[in-house]
């Protein structure tokens, strides 16, 4: 693999409990996740970026409050971050 796409994301998630009464309190979280996606060149790695964008966004606008924190491509090749 010549490219590797570094992505962080974070979300809002939320926890809700129910006590015994039946009564629901709910606690809304930031959480994040990274994850490191191989590419075979470094364009490719550039098009998933932008398709990483494209579906943040779409799920934003449909389920909860998401945003990318870092999508960067980098090229073990050339040794190239973007």
């Amino acid at each position: 693999m010549s490219a590797t796409l570094i992505l962080t994301l974070s979300f809002l998630t939320v926890d809700t409990t129910i006590d015994k009464k039946g009564h629901t309190t709910q606690v809304e979280h930031i959480a994040y996740t990274t994850t490191a996606i191989p590419y075979d060149s470094r364009q490719s790695c550039a098009n998933a970026q932008q398709e990483w964008q494209f579906a943040v966004g779409a799920y934003q606008m449909s389920k909860r409050p998401t945003r990318i924190i870092t999508a960067v491509c980098n090229d073990s090749a050339t040794g190239v971050v973007e």
